[in-house]
């Protein structure tokens, strides 16, 4: 695995590329057509590996956000080594069952996934090596009373026979910072415009990532609603349709609900703690 991993280390950068919307189908690892990449001096060493793997690590982060211990452990290998960042190195199943069984007990964690690539290191082209790698990234949520600690990620994960037996971890940047949780809400039944499946939120809080926090109407009453976790000050924000950002709101310029800049018109709000902001219409201020 050693050899494999300096190759990895050295050729990871050019796979950064790729996201997590790359066709899932699997493609055979075992007599190549191609490779591509290098390893050290050496080119064309790596091709696509097993969705299996990527799937298993997408279970991990799924494990994480459940602070589901049983079933991390499940999938580790029990001599799973985890490289956090410099001299810090979870070694051994029984060393991570401590660590985050500790973490679970004092935050609610959230992981994100953002991409990810399996692929396969081959000495020849008819000689892969076993295991696959996972090149991903990610980002993970530590929430403590009302502090939020917010990591930017991407790692390497080793996957060999359906157990997770190496995670090195690349921190690309962390905030901490004060939180307060948002209740909103969003009346559709006035909604005349095309049909629609979803309704999401996203604004400043997430990136402007319009897939990544839907609203539910667990009643079928027509109003969408869902709480957020979000950084006190200026929050902007709007609803949308389907996860489609062509699907967005649309304002007026001068919308006393909203703030104006350059072409953008969105909602906006200032949080300084915990709020419920009430039902509003889709396209509204409020529900006339």
């Amino acid at each position: 695995m050693s050899r494999q991993f300096s190759c990895l280390a050295i050729s990871a950068t050019i796979l950064s590329f790729f996201s997590c919307n790359q066709p899932t189908e699997t493609p055979s690892v075992t007599q190549p057509s191609s490779l591509h990449g290098y390893g050290g001096n050496q080119m064309e060493k790596w091709d696509f590996g097993q969705q299996s793997a990527a799937d298993l690590w997408l279970q991990w982060g799924q494990y994480l956000t459940d602070e589901n211990l049983e079933g991390i452990l499940s999938i580790a290998g029990d001599s799973i080594t985890i490289e956090v960042s410099g001299d810090d190195v979870i070694n051994g199943k029984e060393e991570l069952a401590e660590r985050l069984g500790t973490w679970f007990e004092t935050a609610d964690v959230n992981f994100i996934p953002e991409w990810g690539v399996p692929i396969v290191y081959h000495d020849s082209p008819e000689d892969a090596a076993d295991g696959t790698w996972v090149v991903n990234g990610y980002r993970l949520e530590s929430m403590v009373g009302d502090t939020l600690t917010s990591f930017v990620r991407h790692s390497n994960v080793y996957v060999s026979d359906g157990k997770i037996l190496f995670h090195r971890i690349y921190t690309h940047s962390k905030t901490v910072e004060s939180v307060a949780e948002i209740d909103f809400a969003v009346d559709m039944n006035s909604y005349e415009g095309d049909p629609y499946q979803s309704v999401s939120i996203y604004g400043s809080f997430n990136n402007w990532c319009v897939e990544c926090d839907a609203l539910s109407d667990e009643d079928g009453d027509g109003i969408f609603e869902g709480s957020i976790r979000v950084g006190k000050g200026e929050l902007e924000y709007k609803f949308a349709l389907d996860k489609n950002v062509e699907r967005q709101e649309t304002f007026e310029v001068g919308m006393p609900c909203t703030k104006t800049t350059g072409q953008y018109t969105n909602r906006v709000i200032q949080v300084e703690g915990a709020m419920d902001l009430g039902v509003v219409c889709f396209e509204s201020c409020d529900c006339p």
